[in-house]
């Protein structure tokens, strides 16, 4: 006998036997969930609590003892200031450009319009700036709290921004005939930032930094924690249950439902 339907959809249906394997199914991914969850948690516990027990510091005596001492997790409020400045073809003066050399070059596509018969393809012309060519510069050292990092030591600053373009003379005229028009693209970071920096001072220099700008320390520890990765889970896997139940329901499960026990 086959298992006795206790709701019929039309095109789909429940059976004793489906509910009780969905119902088994959510016990055992709840559980999972749980496993998961959990360790979820801990991990998040393990990265945030070097924040909960980082140092505070917002002048250059405290940073610079916290590094004699090798303090361990700190977070210090200031400013950071590039040692000198890098600039380009007038540009202006910026702690770190990028210049991107674009060339307007011209390119080929073929378009279709129609159906069948009607369908007809021609060939497009248009032209677009590339980058052919992509160079970095930047200053050898930053000041931070009146102590000096190398520029690659130091954390992560905010994104360069786009500064300016700078066309490039195509020489005379006739060779301006037979040459692409080019041009400088430059994006830059400002000469000053001023933020919180997490950092953990040991061998009197610092390590696995991250740099929160415009953040202060009132706010610093919000900023970096992790929080939400548990209800996150939650809410992706919780999605992912519902959907396979559906689907498990929505199937006609012949192995299941044809079986000689009635129920």
């Amino acid at each position: 006998m086959s298992s006795r339907t206790l709701i019929d959809g039309g095109s789909w249906d429940l059976t004793v036997r489906e509910l009780f394997l969905a119902i088994v199914g959510l016990l055992l991914a709840i559980i999972i969930g749980c496993i998961i969850a959990n360790n979820i948690a801990q991990a998040e516990d393990e990265y945030n609590v070097k924040f909960y027990h980082a140092i505070q510091v917002s002048d250059s005596a405290q940073f610079n003892y916290a590094f004699k001492t090798n303090a361990g997790h700190m977070l210090a409020y200031g400013t950071v200031s590039a040692v000198g400045f890098v600039t380009d073809n007038g540009i202006g003066n910026y702690m770190s450009l990028t210049r991107d050399l674009e060339e307007y070059r011209k390119h080929h596509r073929t378009v279709c319009s129609g159906e069948g018969k009607h369908r007809h393809c021609h060939t497009e012309t248009y032209w677009t700036w590339d980058v052919i060519k992509t160079e970095r510069f930047h200053v050898d050292q930053v000041d931070f709290l009146g102590k000096r990092f190398y520029y690659s030591q130091f954390p992560q600053l905010p994104s360069e921004r786009y500064v300016g373009t700078v066309p490039i003379p195509s020489g005379g005229f006739i060779e301006g005939l037979f040459k692409n028009r080019q041009r400088y693209v430059y994006h830059g970071r400002r000469l000053t930032y001023t933020g919180t920096m997490y950092t953990n001072a040991v061998n009197h220099t610092i390590n696995d930094s991250k740099w929160a700008d415009s953040i202060t320390l009132d706010t610093a520890i919000d900023y970096y924690i992790r929080e939400h990765g548990v209800l996150v889970f939650w809410i992706i896997f919780g999605v992912i249950i519902v959907v396979a139940i559906i689907f498990f329901v929505a199937a006609p499960n012949e192995w299941l439902n044809g079986s000689v026990r009635d129920w």
